[in-house]
């Protein structure tokens, strides 16, 4: 749950991101929208990112995306929650009708950041093209997606296919058995997640997934999912997991999602 400074904090980047945008592309704005965390109940500043999508009607051009990254790394940035700030600019012709694999024309994140910094413009030349991710993306939008600005989000965005969006959270976890290790708290909540889904159907955040993993796994896992809970919300201070069990639990998920 975030204290009142934290949920002005956010508003405030809302706003500005809002502000920001509006008037950097102008007419060929379709509308923000946003998915992740914060529209799934799970929001923490000082633990998430905000996830958003920018729908365009034309495809930027190299300058537009240079403007973009500007307002976003020094207007958008400082008021950013700890993971920073993760989207994807799309062409509105490239969401109706649907098509697979999805394209997109320009992305950025916090992982991204050296990356961009270092060379900018060859990360705005080639950071374009199509992500497996993105079917996981826009299925949260389509259920509980929150306008920024724009369209109705049914106007806007296809329904994804089931089959489509399973394949995107099996292409996420296809390395959970060695990164369960390097980032236990995301892929123990993530591999619960999937579960979840492929069991009972139900389209979670991580830290629903780990709800969900307390309630319907066998209960020697509860330790684990408990742990990682508690991290994630910031409840925990990070603390060692034990590397056996964390195995152990990806191959019992893995074995039992593929």
């Amino acid at each position: 749950m975030e204290g009142d400074g934290h949920v002005q904090r956010t508003q405030q980047l809302l706003t500005t991101l809002v502000t920001n945008y509006t008037q950097l592309l102008g007419p060929n704005l379709v509308g923000i929208y946003l998915h992740g965390s914060y529209v799934l109940g799970s929001y923490n500043e000082d633990v998430s990112d905000l996830d958003y999508v920018v729908v365009v009607r034309h495809a930027l051009t190299a300058t537009n995306k240079r403007e973009l990254m500007s307002v976003t790394l020094h207007k958008l940035w400082p008021l950013a929650p700890k993971k920073g700030l993760e989207f994807h600019v799309m062409v509105q012709s490239a969401l109706r009708p649907f098509q697979t694999p999805i394209p997109f024309d320009f992305h950025f994140s916090k992982y991204h950041y050296q990356d961009y910094v270092q060379s900018p413009n060859q990360y705005i030349q080639t950071m374009h093209g199509t992500d497996p991710d993105l079917a996981a993306h826009l299925t949260i939008m389509n259920h509980y997606g929150q306008v920024l600005t724009g369209p109705a989000i049914a106007e806007v965005f296809s329904p994804i296919p089931p089959a489509v969006y399973w394949q995107a959270l099996v292409f996420d976890i296809d390395d959970a058995q060695t990164e369960i290790t390097v980032d236990p708290v995301y892929v123990t909540l993530n591999l619960c997640r999937v579960l979840a889904y492929q069991r009972s159907g139900l389209i979670l955040s991580k830290s629903g997934g780990g709800q969900w993993g307390l309630a319907h796994l066998d209960l020697r896992w509860q330790p684990l999912i408990n742990a990682a809970l508690q991290t994630y919300s910031g409840d925990l201070p990070s603390i060692r997991f034990d590397s056996s069990t964390l195995t152990d639990f990806a191959t019992m998920a893995l074995t039992t999602i593929l």
